[in-house]
């Protein structure tokens, strides 16, 4: 809310040979961008606290439900890449991120009608982090709300994270 302020309140003499209404159109523009990139970060957030929260449930035995979950993602991958003499913190350091949304959707699937559609939209979500972080060489896709995402960040807070 402060960089808003701050933002709609730049003068139209910072903006040198802009009419008003182009003042106005650069400030949406840095206002947009700002709300891309707070997007980003939530999504780089989740990212590394999903996959924090998969490698130290590997690393750690963990044997709650998920933990368990995430061991048979484990093995399957390392079986598929042929790595069963490797250990499976190793192995499965650099598993894709959606193989974990879908084994976690697998998991919910028939116990939490909610989060099973939380955790479906944030997969979704992830098009745009790509697309952000990786050059924006494509059409934009579908750019979520901030609010959203950290919506969805507070499900996986309390659904996956806070199991322990």
């Amino acid at each position: 809310f402060f960089m808003r302020d701050v933002i709609r309140d730049i003068p139209d003499q910072r903006f040198p040979y802009l009419t008003p209404a182009e003042c106005n159109g650069e400030r949406r523009a840095l206002l947009e961008e700002l709300r891309k990139d707070f997007t980003f970060k939530l999504l780089t957030r989740l990212e590394a606290d999903i996959r924090e929260d998969f490698n130290l449930s590997i690393k750690q035995r963990l044997r709650d439900e998920i933990s368990n979950a995430y061991r048979d993602l484990c093995l399957a991958y390392r079986r598929e890449t042929r790595q069963l003499t490797k250990q499976a913190t190793q192995a499965c350091r650099r598993i894709a991120l959606d193989r974990i949304f879908d084994q976690l959707r697998e998991h919910f699937s028939g116990r939490d009608g909610p989060f099973l559609r939380v955790c479906s939209a944030t997969k979704g979500y992830f098009a745009f982090r790509n697309w952000y972080a990786h050059g924006r060489s494509r059409t934009a896709p579908l750019i979520p709300d901030p609010e959203e995402v950290f919506s969805a960040y507070q499900h996986f807070q309390n659904s996956v994270f806070n199991r322990r």
